[in-house]
């Protein structure tokens, strides 16, 4: 996990791992979001 989160940390550039994790979790809500939005449209398309 450590390792996971340090090659994480390096390719996203930031110096904290809290950031890293941070800005994780703030990506998946968003793409969550998102497909959410995308299953309600194709599950209602007339609204």
């Amino acid at each position: 996990m450590f390792r996971q989160r340090y090659q994480l940390r390096s390719l996203m550039g930031h110096e904290s791992i809290q950031t890293t994790l941070r800005y994780q979790k703030v990506t998946s809500q968003k793409a969550e979001s998102a497909a959410r939005h995308a299953l309600n449209i194709l599950i209602n398309p007339d609204t």
